[in-house]
């Protein structure tokens, strides 16, 4: 409602003030001085009146090379003169260019602040038996919670009661909800499906990811870019030199030349200071990079600064950690060996009913597969379970003994293992003291991750793993992959050394990893993405990217998004800086008009906002990828080199 009445006033406004301009215009070809006065200093005081405060504000603070105070130099000047029409031209002008760039900067604000939105002020207490509603600062760290149907997750939990399905898009990007039950993980800021559930809190508000996600966005916004740094500065230092400038032609032409023709040199110099204000550059910069950070939020990516966006936009070769960053973390059954005479579903049995009772991930693996490829697990099946020190089990099942575990369980066993056994098993399987054979465990590999290297493939960026796995599993994982340069074995103080082996033969890098191994790494390269759903708090604060759904192929994307923010950023300083410069030229001759300043000035500044705007919609992306398409084929690789 409130924005629709700002809208109403400011077409009511701009349309008065068009009428009062034709009405000033025609009484002052007429001289009718009192009409053209009346009309003129109503209107004048009307559009201007918040642009001579702050004029003002600004001479007092002694900040007055700004527009404002060029703006009010610049009408007084054309008042002086008798000018009217001009004198409110400028202002009126002004005044559409402020309200785009108002709308412009709302726009972008709200595409980041909308994360706010998806914060919950209170929690489902259980309290003694009842349920309250309490503050979520006041939740602790193993309290139960309810989460009633539709509501927002107040606190990162994990589900004790019930199933249901979650909207994750205002925290992740992701538009597919995505289904949970009993012993999932649930972040705050998503929100519940249809069902109730109930929930032990892992984190406090503080340390909760919607929490970290809006520091994470407010710290974003002030750290510039360096071409934003650069307009800065080139705008305090330009904007005295024209005014330096102005006033030189109101003084040396006259004095040379004769004071008759004092009138034509100073309106020359009012034009000058109209053309010459910066506000393209120091409103449309900006803007460009802000938007570019609303645009990375939509997508369920953080970036902590503009400066990072120029960063991205030159990366030619991105190093992942493994586990966790192109994994799942999460161990699943890759190959199945059988030698012991037995189906292969009487030989998963076995081994899955003798893992049913361990606690071991890679033995909750086995029993998953089971499971799920077969039928739910019977205990009473088994019988004299023995875990042998955490290095494997021995029970008894349908009278067989069944001992699982390690290579060296099986030979202190006096199992005997062949000469040709698969090197790559890791849980060997022995049925009444004879090996049957085992299975090759790994870490699941992410839905995304084949995407994320294949886009990053089609941009000209070379890929490298650099991995605490082992050498040939690393090895192997990346020839699967088609990443180009893998390292194996790697302890946190070697990733930082062979990180930087990498990066002499790259224009700029990215290190992608989540886990606190991965800090020193994620600090060292020249832009640090993390994993922020379940990578670790050192990670995420050791980053200078944070992707909230930890899925790997979200690092091509930001990196397009960077280089479409470069574009567009080059688009708006050579937009501006062009049509500037020729009117000045056009200007210094008198050759231009106070009208042709006016749309050098704020017509420049609508037309970058405008382009600026671009990024926050989808809309204009294809047509961006194509002219990236083009930058990327012409563009050299050699990130990484592979034969290192």
């Amino acid at each position: 409602m409130l924005k629709n009445k700002n809208l109403i006033i400011f077409i009511v406004q701009l349309i008065l003030s068009s009428i009062a301009l034709f009405i000033i215009t025609k009484f002052h070809d007429e001289g009718n001085k009192l009409v053209e006065n009346i009309v003129f200093f109503t209107f004048y005081i009307l559009l201007g009146h918040t642009v001579f405060k702050n004029a003002f504000l600004d001479f007092v603070r002694g900040k007055f090379m700004r527009e404002s105070f060029l703006m009010t130099i610049a009408t007084l000047g054309a008042i002086a003169i008798h000018e009217y029409p001009e004198a409110l031209a400028v202002l009126i002008f002004y005044r559409i260019g402020m309200y785009f760039e108002d709308k412009a900067t709302s726009k972008s604000r709200n595409t980041i602040l909308s994360l706010m939105s998806v914060r919950a002020d209170t929690a489902n207490l259980f309290v003694g038996g009842e349920i309250k509603t309490v503050d979520v600062k006041d939740v602790k760290v193993g309290d139960t919670i309810s989460i009633y149907p539709f509501e927002k997750i107040p606190l990162d939990s994990v589900i004790i009661e019930g199933e249901t399905w979650l909207d994750t898009k205002a925290l992740t990007g992701e538009s597919m909800p995505k289904t949970v039950g009993k012993d999932d993980n649930i972040l705050a800021g998503m929100i519940n499906g249809e069902s109730s559930i109930k929930a032990q809190v892992l984190k406090v508000y503080d340390e909760s990811s919607i929490a970290r996600i809006l520091k994470l966005v407010e710290e974003s916004q002030t750290r510039k870019a360096k071409i934003e740094k650069f307009i800065s500065r080139f705008a305090s230092i330009y904007t005295p030199i024209v005014v330096a400038l102005a006033l030189a032609l109101i003084i040396i032409p006259p004095f040379i030349f004769g004071g008759g023709i004092f009138t034509e040199w100073f309106r020359r110099a009012l034009t000058l200071l109209v053309i010459s204000c910066p506000c393209a550059f120091v409103v449309g910069i900006p803007l460009t990079y802000f938007a570019a950070i609303g645009r990375a939020s939509k997508i369920g990516v953080i970036v902590k600064g503009g400066v990072f966006f120029d960063l991205l936009s030159k990366v030619n070769a991105v190093i992942f950690d493994k586990t966790g960053t192109l994994t799942k973390g999460e161990f699943s059954v890759k190959s199945i060996i059988n030698n012991s005479g037995l189906d292969e579903k009487t030989f998963v049995k076995y081994t899955s009913y003798a893992e049913s009772q361990s606690k071991h991930p890679i033995a909750k693996s086995i029993v998953h597969y089971y499971e799920t490829e077969y039928e739910k697990i019977n205990s009473l099946l088994v019988d004299n379970y023995k875990d042998i020190s955490g290095r494997g089990v021995i029970t008894t099942i349908d009278n067989k003994n069944v001992l699982v575990g390690g290579a060296s369980l099986m030979r202190e066993n006096n199992i005997e293992l062949p000469l040709d056994v698969n090197k790559d098993i890791n849980v060997y399987v022995a049925i009444d003291d004879t090996y049957a054979g085992g299975f090759i465990i790994d870490d699941s590999v992410k839905e995304d991750t084949h995407e994320a290297i294949v886009k990053l493939s089609k941009m000209g960026i070379k890929t490298a793993i650099l991995s605490g796995d082992k050498k040939e599993r690393v090895e192997i994982f990346a020839k699967e992959n088609n990443i180009d340069y893998a390292i194996g074995a790697c302890l946190p103080e070697d990733k930082v050394v062979r990180l930087e082996e990498l990066m002499k033969n790259a224009k700029a890098s990215i290190f992608v990893g989540d886990g606190i191994n991965d800090a020193p790494s994620l600090a060292r390269a020249d832009v640090g993405i993390a994993m922020g759903a379940l990578g670790s708090d050192a990670a995420v604060e050791n980053a200078d990217v944070v992707i909230m759904d930890d899925k790997p192929s979200k690092v091509a994307a930001i990196i397009k998004l960077a280089k479409r923010t470069n574009i567009i950023v080059w688009q708006n300083i050579m937009l501006a800086f062009v049509i500037k410069f020729v009117v000045i030229i056009l200007g210094f001759f008198g050759l231009a008009t106070m009208w042709m300043a006016i749309l050098a000035d704020t017509g420049v500044t609508v037309l970058v906002i405008f382009n600026a705007l671009r990024i926050l919609y989808p809309m204009f992306e294809k047509r961006d990828d194509k002219h990236l398409d083009a930058l990327h084929s012409k563009e050299i690789s050699g990130a990484c080199n592979c034969d290192h």
